[in-house]
This record gives C-alpha cells, sequence and structure tokens, in this order.
C-alpha cells in the first residue's frame, strides 16, 4: 500500500462516519488561557483587527488602534511576565499585523510600540515548526485529523467548524476550536520548542528593556544563529511526529519506519567484540533508511514503543531473493531475538545537542578572527592522532 492509499482510506473512513480521523494521538501546541484570537484584514492601505482574549467578547477596530487594543488584551511586550500566544485561522492575520506593526514601530505610545514588538515576535516564532507561541488553527487541525472531504476543502477554516461542530465564527469561536484540537499530551519532542519559545520571549524582553530596534536588518550573526534554530526546530518537529504510534503506522507507507524480521549473527571466535551483529530483512523495498543513518528500533509493530529500544548505524543495504536486508552493525542492551519481529525508524535528534551546538555557531560568529565572522575558508592542518584512537578505529 502506497501512503496516497493510507490517506485515501482515512478520509474515506472519515466521510463514512462522519466524524474526523485521527492522524495523531498527541496535541502539536501548548493550549493556554492566556491566548489571545485575532483576525486582521488588509484593504486600501488599512488594517482592520478583531481581537478577543479566552472567555471574553470580540473587538475590532483599524490602524494604529488596533495596535492600542492588542496592548489591552494582553497582546504587548511591555509589562508582561509572560507571552500571550497567538490564535488565528488563516494565513493573511500575521502578515497585515506585520504590516501595521511596521508601519508604528517607533510609535511615541509605550503601549502601541510594546504591541509592534509583540508582533514581531509572533512574526519570528512562527518561522519555527512546532511551536505553541502562534498557532494556525486550520494548519493545526489537518496535523492531527483528517475530513472525510477533498483535501482542497480542508484548507478552509469553514470546513473545519463545520466537522468539529463549531457554529461561532467570529473570533470567539477560535478559542473552542483550539480547546477541541487540543486535547492529549504535547508530544514529546515538541517540548524543547516550548522551552525555546520560552527563551526567546525573555531575550525580546530584554531586547526591548535595552532600546533594541527590532524594525532594524539582523546583523549577520543574529540572522544566520536565526536560521540555525529554524532548522533545528524543522528536525525536531519531524522526529517528534514519528513519536507519535498513529503517526508511525503511516510512516510505514512513506519508508520512514521499516518492519521486519530480525537475525543475529554472533561475534567471531576469540574477536574483542563482544556484540553480536544485527540484521533485519524487511517487508517492504521502499525503506527511507540509508546506510550510515542512525537508527533506533525495537521488537513488536509501530503502534508499540517500549522502554526497551537499541540505537545502531545501517553499515549495509542489500536485496537478498527481492526482498531489502539492513544490516545494522553490532548492538548491545536491549538486542531483538533471532526472528523476532522488529521496527526500525530514524532516531531522533537530541535537543540538548542541538542547543550545544547553537551555542558553539553563535560564538564563532561573535569572535572577531573566527573563520565564520571574516567570511575566510578554514584551511586544512594535519594533527597528530592518540595510538589508542588509531587502534580502536582498526579494530571497528
Amino acid at each position: 500500500m502506497s501512503v496516497e492509499w493510507f490517506d485515501l482510506a482515512q478520509r474515506l473512513y472519515a466521510a463514512e462516519t462522519r466524524s474526523p480521523v485521527a492522524r495523531l494521538t498527541h496535541t502539536t501546541f501548548v493550549p493556554s488561557t492566556a491566548a489571545l484570537a485575532v483576525r486582521a484584514v488588509a484593504r486600501g492601505g488599512s488594517v482592520t483587527v478583531a481581537v478577543a482574549g479566552f472567555e471574553g467578547r470580540e473587538e475590532r477596530t483599524r490602524d494604529v488602534d488596533a495596535l492600542g487594543l492588542l496592548a489591552a488584551h494582553g497582546g504587548t511586550i511591555v509589562g508582561r511576565c509572560d507571552p500571550a500566544p497567538l490564535l488565528t485561522d488563516d494565513t493573511g492575520t500575521l502578515p497585515a499585523l506585520v504590516t501595521l506593526a511596521r508601519a508604528h514601530a517607533h510609535h511615541p505610545d509605550p503601549q502601541v510600540a510594546g504591541a509592534a514588538a509583540m508582533v514581531a515576535w509572533w512574526a519570528d516564532r512562527a518561522d519555527h515548526p512546532g511551536t505553541s507561541a502562534v498557532v494556525n488553527l486550520v494548519a493545526a487541525s489537518s496535523a492531527r485529523y483528517v475530513l472525510g472531504t477533498t483535501p482542497e476543502a480542508e484548507r478552509s477554516a469553514t470546513t473545519w467548524r463545520q466537522w468539529l461542530g463549531i457554529s461561532d465564527d467570529s473570533v470567539i469561536g477560535l478559542h473552542e476550536w483550539a480547546a477541541k484540537i487540543s486535547g492529549g499530551p504535547l508530544l514529546p519532542l515538541l517540548e524543547p520548542i516550548h522551552e525555546d519559545d520560552r527563551y526567546s520571549w525573555d531575550r525580546a524582553l530584554s531586547a526591548a528593556t535595552a532600546g533594541h530596534d527590532w524594525s532594524r536588518p539582523d546583523n549577520t550573526a543574529s540572522a544566520a544563529m536565526g536560521l540555525r534554530t529554524r532548522c533545528d526546530a524543522a528536525d525536531l518537529k519531524a522526529a517528534a511526529l514519528l513519536d507519535d504510534p498513529l503517526w508511525r503506522q503511516r510512516a510505514v507507507h512513506t519508508g520512514h519506519v521499516a518492519v521486519g524480521v530480525a537475525s543475529v549473527t554472533p561475534p567471531p571466535i576469540r574477536s574483542r567484540r563482544r556484540n553480536a551483529s544485527l540484521a533485519v530483512t524487511c517487508e517492504r523495498l521502499d525503506s527511507r533508511l540509508r546506510v550510515g543513518s542512525e537508527v533506533t528500533g525495537w521488537m513488536g509493530t509501530p503502534a508499540d514503543k517500549p522502554f526497551e529500544r537499541f540505537c545502531v548505524e545501517v553499515t549495509s543495504a542489500h536485496v537478498v531473493e527481492g526482498k531489502l536486508v539492513l544490516h545494522l552493525g553490532s548492538v548491545g542492551a536491549h538486542a531483538p531475538a533471532p526472528g523476532a519481529r522488529v521496527c526500525l525508524m530514524p532516531q531522533p535528534p537530541s535537543p540538548q545537542t542541538m542547543r550545544a551546538g547553537r551555542g558553539r555557531y553563535w560564538r564563532l560568529y561573535r569572535a572577531r578572527r573566527s573563520w565564520l565572522s571574516t567570511g575566510q575558508t578554514p584551511v586544512a592542518a594535519r594533527r597528530e592522532v592518540p595510538l589508542d584512537v588509531l587502534i580502536a578505529g582498526a579494530e571497528d
């Protein structure tokens, strides 16, 4: 079965039951009672904004008064300890708000200027997949559920309201919508992105206190770090989806998850290697696990993910008698039994390693004589390799 047939089967089941079918058992964002539901429309050089807080009423105004309205509802960087997440149901609201914020970035009223800085922070976090600071409810709903309609119809907020049973099409109804799709625990690997939201907010507060002008273009170091954090967030979001059992069952048909039968080869006699070598004969040929890939696996099915997992590297891949065989090298703890059914998927990245890498990256950009800050290609240089490292490499 291809992933297209898998998706079609879910859509047909949703159409038959007249109920959304879950793609994920986890939620993709952290719900908050401090969230602001906002809808902005730019027309004829003017921006009209509608705002509603949690369990509040809708208020509507335009242009500079709209920034004051955001500030009155907590959408400001002035006098706030915790950020207010943004809820919206279209792709035009945030660009309209950014246009408005740039036009009044240096407004003499500190509340208006603070709301403009808040919009800039929203725009920055919206570029990070997996963030909880900005939630496009249409995109979040599509990530978690499948409807019994065409894929094009799922891009409409009206379609989602009909299927989720939301009769209020004002911004007040966005809070009800968010509550309906945010049940369940957060995807585990999205927690570091949620922590990065907080870290980014603290930096924005510090920058505002120091009088930093957010409307000026970033310098080279800040722009490079922004790109790095966005790439790290995208990698974490992709790995986080594979942490969900429903998504792993779909990923079998995309090749990101491989299922097969394990065969174990004991180490050679008188060899210093103590661990057995593992090979997996896959049920499908379309695996995306390539030679050199770090994978994690366990005995069981994609719906399972026990604590006892092994981590190993794919050393070679061959097609034997019409079946793909992945050789995984030596496995230590939690090695599967011969003939056991095994599930493999890419090993998720380490958030701690990512943060450490970003720290080194930032220090290199800030250093005056660094090859990153000067733009000069580093010169290759030889160095002595310790003997024990050479011996260990020869043994492997």
